[in-house]
């Protein structure tokens, strides 16, 4: 009974959890009847208010990204301000958290479609096909569930540490499973599998960019092996997904007479997923930390690409964001990609394809004429560079938070961050508590194997 209540309760709040997104899609009805065909599993897959193409905020807010004023954080949620200060008490009572519960969410609906699709009797080969891809698209938000969770709630991944605490696995949609934590290995293993397994059944391409791919496995892939220091993995399945494409916006190109500047599908985008919205979200007193801003050139068109003048004085806020919206881009990305190319390949010995890599990408974010190509920059010098890269591309994108937890293992490129700005005694230094994020309370009291 414990766990039935565990799951209820972490899933039925959640009607009420989003501020913009509500838990039932444009046919409610269709909620209310167990899936039995291949267009209802797509159905359970596509529907953006169950948060399948969402994820994580707290590890954004967390970072050293974002400044974040005074009077916003009056307006923002415990959780998000906790967050924020890193703080051990974050959830109001009874509250089910919204990082926790979406993303199991994901994964429950994942597991639902999984679970339908084996007393599914395809008629014809063509049905046959579309089941795979269901099931590996299935298995791909599985994962994606489980690795925001990690990333959220388990300690950054040391290598060759077999003893280190995860997450609880959610391999099925039973909700009387019981739900251990798992080493946080075997985690990782069971993501890797879910999406090796998908990387097989899926196209290279996408109907629409808010559906799974081969492409987006591999990206996904990269992402991972990355986070867990695998230079080599992160190296072969970056290669991968950059083979299938590598296109790059001209930052030229681009009006910035638009409110909106990214086309919302515009081609570098390889999965389309957006950040949980809060207050924050599109309040212009949530700013850049001045330390990132000052790093872009003069020159780099990302300094007025990405940023605009904010109310709060010599501040600047983001404007351009890779959704095409008002809401923060935590999708898969071409330019992430190239990045994690040219770090492992730089990580591997293999600097000049690191150069190559960097050199590509800025002459796609420089002034037409003004950018002059990297040459003979190796060592620790190129990693930093390419580090430095890593900070202003995928600025306020989430990825920050997985850099953090693995450079905070090496003392030359661990990072203090403290929130003084707000006058703030907050401090966190590499390799603490603050990077993992305490589970629920509500959801400890249900689930005793937590």
């Amino acid at each position: 009974m414990k766990n039935i209540k565990s799951l209820l309760m972490g899933i039925l709040p959640l009607f009420t959890l989003g501020a913009c997104e509500n838990f039932l899609d444009e046919k409610p009805d269709q909620t209310l009847v167990i899936p039995q065909t291949l267009d209802d599993f797509q159905a359970l897959l596509d529907a953006e208010p169950r948060s399948m193409n969402s994820s994580s905020k707290m590890g954004f807010l967390a970072s050293d990204e974002a400044l974040i004023s005074n009077n916003l954080l009056n307006l923002m949620t415990l959780e998000e301000s906790g967050a924020y200060f890193w703080e051990k008490d974050i959830y109001p009572p009874d509250n089910a958290g919204v990082d926790w519960a979406f993303s199991y969410q994901k994964i429950f609906y994942a597991n639902n479609v999984l679970e339908g699709l084996l007393d599914y009797a395809p008629k014809t080969q063509e049905e046959e096909r579309r089941a795979l891809e269901l099931k590996a698209s299935a298995r791909f938000y599985r994962a994606m569930g489980h690795f925001s969770l990690v990333q959220q709630f388990a300690e950054p991944y040391v290598p060759n540490q077999t003893q280190q605490k995860g997450i609880p696995i959610r391999r099925d949609a039973d909700i009387n499973a019981s739900s251990p934590v798992f080493p946080l290995r075997e985690v990782y293993d069971f993501i890797i599998e879910d999406l090796e397994f998908a990387r097989t059944e899926l196209p290279d391409f996408p109907e629409i960019p808010t559906r799974p791919s081969r492409w987006a496995v591999e990206a996904l892939l990269s992402r991972i092996f990355l986070s867990i220091q695998d230079y080599e993995k992160a190296f072969e399945h970056s290669a991968n997904a950059l083979a299938i494409r590598n296109s790059l916006l001209d930052f030229n190109e681009l009006d910035l007479s638009l409110r909106y500047r990214f086309s919302r599908f515009h081609k570098e985008v390889i999965h389309y997923n957006k950040m949980y919205s809060g207050r924050f979200t599109v309040n212009n007193q949530m700013v850049i930390n001045p330390e990132v801003y000052e790093l872009y050139d003069s020159l780099d068109l990302r300094k007025t690409v990405y940023f605009s003048s904010s109310p709060v004085k010599g501040m600047y806020s983001l404007t351009g964001r890779y959704t095409g919206d008002a809401f923060l881009f935590t999708g898969l990305a071409t330019d992430e990609v190239l990045l994690d190319h040219a770090e492992a390949a730089a990580r591997l010995g293999r600097e000049d394809q690191a150069l190559n890599d960097l050199n590509y990408l800025l002459e796609h974010r420089f002034q037409s004429g003004a950018f002059t190509p990297l040459v003979g920059v190796s060592g620790k010098e190129l990693l930093r560079r390419i580090i430095e890269e890593r900070r202003k591309e995928l600025v306020f994108r989430g990825i920050r938070w997985l850099d953090l937890r693995r450079y905070n293992q090496d003392p030359d490129l661990a990072i203090t961050i403290d929130r003084s700005w707000n006058n703030s005694e907050s401090i966190l230094l590499p390799n603490s508590e603050g990077y993992v994020f305490p589970i629920p309370p509500r959801e400890l009291r249900w689930n005793d194997l937590l």
